[in-house]
């Protein structure tokens, strides 16, 4: 097979999520956090209400249990903006800001190897 570098990308992602210190993710839980990360990315920060409101990955009781693992796994936090205090922004901690670093840093090694 002639070389393609979206399968070695695929197969340095699997490798990547196979590392001990990534929480095991199932693909409900990681498109939600890729969600999340674009609102990051676009200084939008979704609420709570927003990721319920993804209707297309799920009911809002799989997204809240789904959610729930994300929070657990330290991959985001849930925080206020200003004294609004029912509110809650979902943004990315170290762990989740890290978890796309490395992601990154695998897109970026596909490209070099070329």
């Amino acid at each position: 097979m002639k070389k393609n570098y979206y399968i070695n990308f695929l197969n340095l992602l699997k490798a990547l999520e196979q590392a001990p210190d990534i929480a095991p993710l199932d693909s409900t839980s990681k498109l939600i956090l890729e969600e999340i990360a674009i609102g990051v990315a676009n200084d939008k920060l979704l609420t709570v209400s927003d990721v319920m409101a993804l209707k297309h990955l799920g009911s809002p009781a799989t997204l809240h249990r789904k959610l729930d693992v994300l929070l657990h796994a330290s991959l985001v936090e849930a925080t206020f903006s200003g004294t609004n205090r029912r509110t809650k922004y979902m943004a990315l901690t170290v762990s989740g800001q890290a978890y796309f670093d490395r992601l990154s840093q695998a897109i970026r090694s596909v490209q070099t190897a070329r």
